[in-house]
């Protein structure tokens, strides 16, 4: 059934997406021989329990990158990550983005070495995040509050996927203040869009307090 939470999904991805005059489709490149030992850790680390993603790193990573990976909610990621994002996020949501930036630092770890991973490495982490951020509001008891949380998630999902497709599916780039000013602005408008919703929410769910 097409509820809500759904709606909001739609307009919150293609909405932005407009706005800030980007097209989702990103731009096929040939990639012909991918680092293989980062492409196994970053499916491991999107598919696979938290032992078999450690497991599956490759062995100078945490050499590389000056961190080794930690467990958090079950889910493997970088012990000093957190959510990037100009407004604040559901505390939830943190063990997701460590996973995420553990993910993208494994995409970075192939660029350096000169053999990028395909544009699907990319897609696959943003979506499992998609899918924590979901998973991390089921805590919530509360049924307005797991509606509202929903609604951060899809928010926060849509931004990670615009700026993918931004920077065309390749090796995450470092972010300078003014190549996310127009972010930012839109990061007010959507959350302008949550406290729109909520009151629909409310409803949906039978008048919850």
């Amino acid at each position: 059934m097409f509820t809500r939470h759904h709606a909001l999904r739609v307009v919150v991805v293609t909405g932005l997406a407009t706005a800030a005059g980007l097209s989702l489709a990103p731009t096929a490149s040939s990639l012909p021989a991918p680092d293989r030992a980062a492409e196994q850790a970053l499916t491991a680390l999107v598919s696979r329990p938290p032992a078999a993603a450690n497991a599956a790193l490759p062995q100078d990573f945490s050499t590389r990158f000056g961190y080794r990976p930690t467990v958090a909610n079950g889910l493997l990621g970088d012990p000093s990550g957190a959510c990037s994002s100009p407004v604040p996020l559901p505390a939830e949501f943190t063990p997701a983005c460590r996973q995420h930036d553990l993910g993208y630092d494994l995409l970075r770890y192939a660029g350096r070495s000169g053999r990028d991973l395909p544009p699907d490495a990319r897609r696959s982490v943003d979506s499992r995040l998609g899918i924590e951020f979901e998973n991390s509001c089921s805590t919530r008891e509360e049924s307005l509050s797991r509606a509202t949380c929903l609604a951060w998630a899809d928010i926060a999902e849509g931004f990670v996927r615009i700026n993918s497709a931004r920077q065309g599916y390749a090796v995450p780039e470092s972010e300078t203040a003014m190549s996310i000013a127009p972010g930012i602005s839109l990061g007010v408008a959507a959350a302008g869009g949550v406290v729109l919703v909520v009151p629909g929410l409310r409803r949906r769910i039978g008048g919850a307090r």
